[in-house]
């Protein structure tokens, strides 16, 4: 660790696992995600993590912890939507590694193999100001295949004009999939979160309360536990039923949890549309829903947060309540204005405002 904050090469991130909250893995870091400000470093903005089952999503840089010991822990909850770039960005390890460039002083052309970032002291984000670079080999004289290392500044080339959707991942194939794919986001399977509390059916009320309390959850998931038989981490042993949290408190603290499952909450099938889930939480007046495949074994739980996530508008957090970056920023479409300047907060407006719909939320961006 340097005066100015950690410092790591990107290309040690690549396949580094990453870890839930509760310490069970959630994927592997694919590619890092960073936009370019003028006349500063670039910054570096988030992750994009293979997720098995949901492919890969973003994971914003501020929730995502010990990036600098090779082993990242996702701090808060992320979104299961695949990842879409913004226009502004670019992928780190797809678009800038291996990339030929040139050095502004002598117009050199070099190859970029790897670039350093820190973390900012001041600001508290992550930048990428050095780039660790080899001379070309076709020139001459004792230079020829030397490595190097200079600032950002110092080169010529970046950042690549074209948008990280034109890398694979929109565009092409993945257009004729968009239709496809659009469906599948819209399911029980995407929606899902995958943290579920998870009692075998010898537990007792006392130990379904005791698992609660371990975890720093959101409500909708405190709000009930799913018995399961071994192993009771997604995907589990057959799945049993539902005991909400209230009837666990109204029982004895030794009494066991498998009478008082609620058998009549009919689980979700992964591939259930949103509409049906929709339906499933209002009918039952659920905050949580459990998804379960054809062996019978749960794979987490649909929390009325992410369906609401997919029924309000894009960008409602920013647009309906002025709510900020994690850094600090005020958020808005692009994130500046033209001049640069961070634009004014947004007056609240209603909750369901007029305008094309979409889900989206990406204020975390």
């Amino acid at each position: 660790m340097t005066a100015d904050g950690p410092r790591i090469f990107v290309s040690h991130l690549a396949g580094v696992p990453v870890f839930g909250p509760d310490g069970g893995p959630v994927g592997r870091v694919r590619d890092l995600v960073a936009t370019f400000p003028a006349d500063r470093p670039p910054r570096l903005v988030g992750l994009v993590v293979e997720v098995p089952g949901h492919g890969p999503v973003f994971v914003p840089v501020s929730r995502a912890t010990g990036v600098e010991s090779g082993q990242v822990t996702v701090s808060g909850p992320v979104s299961m939507r695949r990842f879409d770039p913004r226009p502004d960005e670019r992928l780190v390890l797809g678009q800038l590694l291996d990339r030929r460039v040139r050095l502004a002083d002598s117009g050199e052309e070099v190859t970029v193999l790897d670039v350093e970032v820190h973390r900012h002291p001041a600001r508290g984000h992550w930048e990428a100001d050095r780039i660790c670079a080899r001379r070309d080999r076709g020139g001459t004289g004792r230079h020829r295949g030397e490595a190097l290392a200079v600032d950002w500044s110092a080169v010529t080339g970046l950042p690549p004009e074209e948008p990280a959707a034109c890398q694979g991942w929109r565009g092409g194939a993945r257009e004729r999939r968009a239709e496809e794919e659009v469906e599948q986001e819209r399911t029980a399977r995407a929606m899902m979160r995958t943290e579920p509390i998870v009692v075998p059916p010898d537990a007792t009320a006392a130990n379904a309360l005791a698992r609660i309390g371990e975890r720093e959850l959101i409500q909708a998931l405190a709000a009930q536990v799913y018995v399961c038989r071994p192993p009771v981490e997604p995907p589990t042993g057959p799945y049993l039923g539902t005991v909400p949290v209230r009837r666990l408190l109204r029982s004895a603290p030794d009494a066991p949890v498998a009478p008082l499952v609620d058998t009549e909450l009919p689980p979700l099938d992964p591939d259930t549309p949103l509409p049906a889930v929709s339906c499933c939480l209002a009918a039952y007046d659920l905050v949580a829903a459990p998804v379960v495949d054809d062996d019978g074994s749960l794979l987490g739980a649909v929390t009325v947060d992410a369906v609401l996530d997919r029924l309000l508008p894009d960008h409602w957090r920013e647009s309906e309540y002025g709510m900020t970056d994690p850094d600090g920023t005020e958020p808005a479409e692009g994130g500046t204005d033209a001049g640069g300047e961070a634009p004014q907060r947004p007056a609240t407006a209603a909750l369901f405002p007029s305008g094309p719909g979409g889900g989206r939320d990406e204020g975390d961006r």
